[in-house]
């Protein structure tokens, strides 16, 4: 089982290729199987690798606190680990956030940055998601309730109604409930913090006015269907990071990996390979 040792624990990881370093990231509470059709392809590129974050899945943690500046911190431990002195980052919905983060906190070890579904801060709508997530573990438990509600949010409308879409919605409550709920319930509240919304926090600058410190190419990609981190949200991500590209997927909810995975991969490929030309050019 490959894994690399970071600071705060082992970092389990799956690759494909050979050649620059790639890093994936998942949603909450995923881990490398979300990457399950797009490493292949990205290993046509570079040595593509898709984690468990700490916490999740066959990674492990020192110690039980959880943040996504922690997160990143991790990432950067992980390139220094996999031999590697900068990697492409790829991240998904909370994985684009940890992108976002390493990229300020650790700019040495970045080369590109790809945020997918990502956000810098919740708005309002975001941050009752995510708190009526804790009230339904609370209430409930990690089963299929809080699964069905993921599912409500984070799966286009048109897609949920296939066939296929009712296929990942099974693989996503599989997914939900290899979460233990402590671990699932501090991920949400990490996720809140990175938002700057909980007691204490008034004031705090969220991550976004640092944005413009991020000097690598940059691609940002959303769903068009997305309504928990909507269009909106990625413009506002790309708006503030000088040089960065927005792409749209119509009809696509919030997973792009899981709803239009060749279209996502596709893109992801296509500004990859711009990016390793240009600078082997």
């Amino acid at each position: 089982m490959p894994t690399a040792q970071v600071e705060n624990g082992e970092i389990y990881f799956e690759e494909s290729g050979t050649g620059e370093l790639i890093v994936l990231m998942a949603g909450l509470g995923h881990g490398a199987a979300y990457f399950e059709k797009t490493l292949p392809v990205l290993g046509r590129i570079g040595r593509a690798v898709a984690i468990d974050p700490r916490g999740v899945g066959r990674s492990t943690s020192r110690r039980e606190e959880f943040s996504v500046e922690a997160w990143a911190q991790d990432v950067a431990g992980l390139v220094e680990a996999l031999g590697a002195k900068r990697a492409h980052l790829v991240g998904s919905s909370l994985g684009a956030c940890v992108a976002l983060q390493a990229a300020v906190d650790f700019p040495d070890r970045v080369a590109s940055l790809v945020v997918v579904a990502g956000f810098s801060e919740l708005d309002r709508s975001l941050e009752l998601n995510f708190r009526l997530r804790i009230e339904i573990i609370e209430k409930l438990g990690l089963g299929d309730a809080l699964a069905a509600h993921i599912a409500m949010w984070t799966l286009g409308r048109d897609f949920i109604n296939t066939p296929a879409g009712r296929e990942a919605v099974e693989r996503l409550y599989a997914s939900v409930r290899r979460n233990s709920p402590g671990r699932y319930l501090a991920f949400i509240r990490a996720i809140l913090q990175f938002g700057r919304c909980e007691p204490g926090q008034e004031g705090q600058p969220k991550l976004t006015e640092r944005l413009a410190e991020i000097r690598v190419p940059t691609c940002v990609i959303v769903g068009g269907q997305d309504i928990l981190t909507p269009v909106s949200q990625s413009r506002q991500v790309a708006s503030q990071i000088p040089g960065a590209e927005v792409y749209v997927i119509p009809g696509c909810g919030h997973i792009t990996f899981s709803e239009k995975p060749d279209e996502t991969a596709k893109l992801v490929g296509d500004f990859l390979r711009r990016v390793t030309s240009a600078k082997n050019s």
